[in-house]
C-alpha cells in the first residue's frame, strides 16, 4: 500500500541511537481503519516532502518502545529529535496538519 519503510523494534532503537538526524515513526496496527487512513495521509505528505525521514512500525511488535515512549493509542506519529521523543501526534487531522508537522520537525 504505502512506500513508508517498515522497521522492527531493534531497527528503531538502533536508528534512535545511531545519529542526530531527526526522524518520525508512524505506529499503527494492521486492522485499525483510522491507522490506514492516517497512513494514506502520511503517504501524500511524503510525496510532497520525499526527503523527510519517516518510518512505520506495528505496535504489536514494539513492547519496549511502547512502554519507554509511553504510546497511549494508535495511530501515533512519534517525532524523535536529538535521540528523544519530542512530539507524539495521535490525531491525524488532515494532510495539511501532518505536512506542517513534518516540515517543522524533520526538514
Amino acid at each position: 500500500m504505502s512506500k513508508i519503510p517498515r522497521l522492527t523494534e531493534r531497527e528503531l532503537l538502533d536508528l534512535r541511537w545511531r545519529g542526530d538526524d531527526p526522524f518520525a515513526v508512524y505506529i499503527y496496527t494492521p486492522w485499525c481503519g483510522t491507522c490506514k487512513l492516517g497512513e494514506r495521509m502520511l503517504t501524500v505528505v511524503l510525496a510532497l516532502e520525499p526527503g523527510a525521514a519517516v518510518y512505520k512500525s506495528d505496535i504489536n511488535y514494539l513492547p519496549a518502545i511502547t512502554r519507554e515512549w509511553k504510546i497511549e493509542s494508535v495511530p501515533c506519529l512519534v517525532f524523535i529529535e536529538n535521540r528523544r521523543v519530542k512530539e507524539k501526534l495521535y490525531r491525524m487531522n488532515s494532510v495539511d496538519v501532518l505536512l506542517a508537522h513534518v516540515r517543522d520537525r524533520l526538514l
